[in-house]
């Protein structure tokens, strides 16, 4: 039995890849770290580079370099498909639709129409329930998106990009921020200035035919979402690891260094118990994502909200047994195994 993973850096693995491929192996399972930007298609069979590492031998640990045979692998010849890292930009829609074609005859932990259009901040209103979930207001248009934040001139707010991760471009702006036209004009492109000729009123008609009204050379415009303030974040931020409906491992995550509470922008996994009611609001969740072929999630968390969904880098798994000490990673496989149970026999 094979199972592939898709990652980003098989001569550097994650998070992700670690605990994973380690619990996949204990359970006898062949796993093949593929290159998620190396994916082609031999007519109709999608394949990528990678490296296959037998069930036996060592287990990995974070940051080491996968070790096996090196070679061409065929997605078909696995039993499962499991994408822990997204594509680079310049690539990413040829990658998502070979990849989709390659679903349709082989197994995905994660669908990849789910994690096409689901892995993203556009999905909240679709998945969570409105009692459950900040405000938000997204456009790609500058003016709209500064006159919703003047409209509310007592909100606290947080600007950022759509597709963002790891706390990148994100922003905090309270009422009458200094800042908040520059961030937001920022992050929505800088497309709201009309022209390399300045604002004065004789030369927009020089700036219009210049620029056909996309703004400084050409359409720059990007979409940026302003999201209600959740102050219970700056208390406690939760990762939840939900794997076929079920909450199998969570952690905190505190933030030091500003309203951030992203491991990648210097906070701590931190042990915490989760109440009945917030792991049962996480598995609704869940429940509604396999809706859409999303088996595994890791889900951003301060109760009573669901703040985002990560389903390419889910992560938690590793931080919670930094916080706990417990690897829930063979939990976790079980699941995985007993919903394709019928796709996964030798």
């Amino acid at each position: 039995m094979k199972l592939l993973i898709l990652t980003g850096r098989p001569d550097s693995l994650g998070e992700n890849e670690v605990p994973i491929s380690n619990s996949f192996r204990r359970s006898g399972w062949d796993v093949i770290f593929g290159e998620i930007a190396a994916i082609g298609a031999d007519d109709n069979r999608c394949f990528t580079r990678g490296v296959l590492v037998p069930a036996s031998g060592e287990p990995y640990h974070l940051g080491s370099a996968a070790e096996g045979t090196r070679g061409t692998y065929f997605l078909n010849e696995c039993q499962l498909v499991w994408v822990t890292s997204g594509p680079p930009r310049s690539v990413a829609r040829d990658v998502w639709q070979i990849l989709w074609s390659a679903s349709q005859y082989t197994a995905f932990v994660n669908s990849i129409e789910g994690l096409a259009f689901l892995d993203t901040k556009h999905a909240l209103s679709r998945i969570v329930p409105e009692e459950n979930r900040a405000f938000s207001f997204t456009t790609n248009d500058f003016s709209q998106l500064w006159e919703r934040y003047r409209r509310s001139p007592d909100q606290w707010w947080v600007a950022k990009p759509p597709g963002g991760y790891s706390g990148q471009n994100v922003f905090l702006l309270p009422p009458n921020a200094p800042n908040a036209r520059v961030i937001l004009q920022c992050l929505t492109g800088n497309a709201d200035a009309q022209s390399h000729f300045g604002g004065l009123a004789e030369r927009d008609l020089v700036g219009t035919q210049s620029h056909s009204g996309y703004g400084l050379g050409g359409f720059k415009a990007e979409y940026a979402i302003l999201q209600q303030f959740i102050p219970e974040v700056a208390q406690c931020e939760n990762r939840v690891i939900v794997a076929c409906g079920k909450a199998v491992a969570w952690h905190g995550r505190k933030g030091s260094e500003d309203h951030r509470s992203n491991i990648a922008q210097g906070a701590r996994p931190i042990p915490v118990d989760l109440n009945s009611d917030e792991i049962s609001l996480a598995e609704l969740i869940g429940r509604k994502l396999m809706a859409h072929g999303i088996n595994y999630v890791g889900l951003d968390m301060a109760y009573p909200y669901i703040l985002e969904f990560n389903l390419v880098n889910p992560g938690g798994l590793y931080d919670a047994k930094l916080a706990s000490g417990i690897d829930h990673s063979d939990e976790v496989t079980k699941l995985v195994l007993s919903h394709f149970q019928t796709l996964c026999r030798p």
